[in-house]
């Protein structure tokens, strides 16, 4: 499933790196169930101590996102983006706390949540010999009916409007995202607020985006349009 959420950046064997530093958990690599479990200890171990969770990560599978996520809001954690957070992470982990703390530079980058997974799924079946593909369609639809239900209930737990994972695949950015091949999308603060990801303080300000690279690059999605 991990191929279906975040198909251009996150490597299955990418490891990631979960410590504790004074109060912030800092949490570097894919979104996985294990680098979950080693920050829920953490928190249980030193719960009056840890504010903070410091993330760098370009996402991993959905429900490993909405499972920080919900940690996070549950235990009201502030979130800390130095570097990157992106798909996954932007979705479920950035948006989940009602505190915010980023630099400068901090990319955002957004690459859609449940709602692309049906269109990635067909591709995905095509490329399965033929014997395959029906077991595995209703594998996979069962998957995505199951983790489309939860992302909604999240959305509405944490009150952040769930068009803040999909905005970006609207058609009229069709043209904007082949111009570049662009893998995503980003929104300004002042959007942000809007979609109800607030309280973002800025390190050094002012916020200014940059492209993560030459390879990953996102463009710029506005809630009132190009």
């Amino acid at each position: 499933m991990l191929l279906l959420s975040v198909p251009f950046i996150v490597k299955a064997d990418e490891l990631t790196k979960v410590s504790l530093k004074k109060d912030t958990i800092y949490y570097e690599g894919a979104l996985t169930e294990d680098a979950n479990q080693a920050a829920f200890l953490l928190f249980e171990e030193h719960t009056d101590l840890i504010k903070w969770i410091s993330i760098k990560s370009k996402g991993g599978e959905v429900n490993n996102g909405m499972d920080l996520g919900e940690f996070i809001f549950k235990h009201n954690i502030g979130v800390e983006v130095i570097d990157y957070c992106i798909s996954s992470c932007a979705n479920y982990v950035f948006s989940s706390s009602i505190t915010h703390r980023i630099s400068n530079h901090a990319v955002i980058g957004f690459h859609g949540g449940t709602t692309g997974m049906l269109e990635a799924t067909k591709e995905y079946l095509k490329s399965l010999p033929e014997a395959s593909q029906s077991s595995a369609r209703a594998s996979f639809e069962q998957y995505i009916a199951a983790t489309t239900l939860r992302e909604k209930h999240f959305f509405n737990v944490i009150g952040v409007d769930q068009e803040i994972t999909y905005l970006g695949q609207n058609p009229n950015y069709q043209k904007v995202h082949q111009a570049e091949d662009y893998v995503g999308w980003y929104y300004s603060l002042e959007d942000l607020a809007k979609f109800g990801v607030r309280n973002i303080s800025v390190i050094d300000p002012p916020w200014k985006f940059n492209q993560l690279s030459d390879k990953v690059k996102f463009f710029k999605v506005s809630i009132d349009g190009i």
